[in-house]
């Protein structure tokens, strides 16, 4: 694997087994009882994130671990505990700081607004943790997914339906890896980070079968390690492993509050219609759509690239 290339994942010893019942576990007991933050696997370390902002970072660190808040958020110094980890009573100390260290951000994300990293989180408590996410056909894997070799995804998900048949992994179904970019609001469409350049990023880097592979194992690493630590609720009483996923990926451009009367979005999907690339490509774009409001992802409402098109046509007319 090339030696640049970000791995997520943890390793069984010590950083598994540390969470599961050492050190590190009143912090992985914490966050699960805490629906407002959200543990994502690194390589190596975790992030505890807050409204979409990391409240914390813990990496290994010569017997112990590390721990750090992103000071970014603090006007003022918070005297915060001892950046070494050694014993439980000190991932303590960290935890007793968290509503601090949350009323810090507040504040912050009150005079900087970062809406789209908020909701991002709000989709994996929806499709991981909340009392439906066990009907959705997906659950999100990672937020905030880079790699460092050109890979960054908002989010990542394992679409594996809410069918009997599909969650019993039988009659040869495999469940597929999902690459989501989600945009709010229509500023966000066009441009260096618009809809049209994160399509070519995505045809340069899933085109490319080596890097597909590598994601697919790496992400399905992620997603095991994540069920054994209770990190997606939705699936606690699912006895069934995935061990593989299907051999394609599915790409999902998620778009929060647009505005009908705009021309922008269909002005965007245009563009990615012009380029798309032939069938050599191994990924599909797809749209989520919703017939209520939510960000529980339902297969039902994530629209191929063509069907999305005609029904922004439609739309186009209407408000025409």
């Amino acid at each position: 694997m090339n030696e640049q290339y970000s791995e997520h994942g943890l390793s069984e010893t010590p950083f598994m087994s540390d969470l599961h019942g050492g050190i590190l576990n009143p912090l992985l007991q914490r966050v699960k009882r805490d629906t407002s933050l959200e543990m994502e696997i690194r390589c190596e370390k975790l992030n505890v994130y807050y409204r979409g902002g990391n409240i914390l970072r813990v990496e290994k660190k010569g017997k112990g671990y590390a721990a750090f808040f992103d000071e970014k958020y603090a006007s003022a110094s918070l005297g915060l505990p001892s950046e070494c980890i050694l014993t439980d009573s000190e991932t303590r100390a960290w935890i007793d700081r968290i509503p601090d260290l949350k009323d810090t951000m507040d504040l912050w994300f009150g005079a900087h607004s970062k809406a789209e990293r908020a909701s991002q989180q709000m989709v994996v408590y929806e499709n991981n943790a909340s009392p439906w996410a066990g009907g959705t056909d997906y659950f999100i894997v990672d937020i905030e997914y880079d790699n460092h070799i050109g890979a960054r995804f908002d989010l990542v998900a394992l679409r594996w339906d809410s069918n009997a048949t599909a969650r019993k992994l039988q009659g040869g179904y495999l469940p597929k890896l999902t690459a989501i970019e989600m945009k709010t609001g229509d500023g966000a469409l066009k441009g260096k980070a618009g809809l049209l350049k994160h399509y070519q990023q995505w045809v340069e880097f899933f085109t490319n079968a080596r890097q597909l592979n590598e994601f697919k194992e790496e992400m399905l690493r992620v997603f095991q390690q994540k069920r054994e630590l209770g990190l997606i609720p939705a699936l606690k009483n699912n006895p069934n492993k995935v061990v593989t996923v299907a051999p394609d990926v599915d790409v999902i451009f998620l778009l929060a509050n647009h505005d009908p009367a705009s021309g922008k979005l269909k002005d965007a999907v245009d563009n990615i219609r012009s380029e798309q690339v032939s069938e050599e490509s191994r990924f599909d774009i797809r749209f989520a759509t919703a017939t209520f409001m939510g960000f529980g992802l339902y297969s039902e409402n994530i629209l191929p690239l063509d069907e999305f098109g005609k029904q922004l046509e439609r739309i186009g007319k209407k408000t025409a």
